[in-house]
């Protein structure tokens, strides 16, 4: 399993490449109740590796209920990829979606 190309994003961290996703439009649980932002991650290697499911643990920014003015930037995803590798997220080995908690800070709007 891996990551679409179309609508990822990449970036370079500690030397590594890697490719990152957000939904373009939210699941009707995100949409329409507090159910959390996620973002997937995965290295870009040869072979393909476990994915880093991260839950933002906020809402997405275009909840129909409560919107917020949130971006998602390189430097948060960096930050992310940093604490899950110096946890127990091994990007190189095969399997299932490594789940992953991180907290955004919403910005107010």
């Amino acid at each position: 399993m891996s990551i679409p190309r179309k609508g990822s994003r990449t970036l370079t961290h500690a030397g590594h490449h890697y490719r990152w996703y957000v939904r373009r439009k939210p699941t009707y649980t995100q949409g329409a109740f507090k159910a959390p932002m996620t973002v997937a991650i995965e290295r870009v290697a040869d072979a393909p590796g476990t994915i880093l499911l991260v839950d933002l643990i906020v809402s997405r920014p275009d909840n129909w209920l409560t919107p917020h003015q949130t971006a998602l930037k390189p430097a948060t995803i960096r930050a992310i990829i940093q604490a899950a590798l110096e946890g127990d997220w091994d990007p190189e080995t095969q399997g299932n979606a490594h789940p992953f908690e991180y907290s955004l800070i919403t910005d107010e709007a």
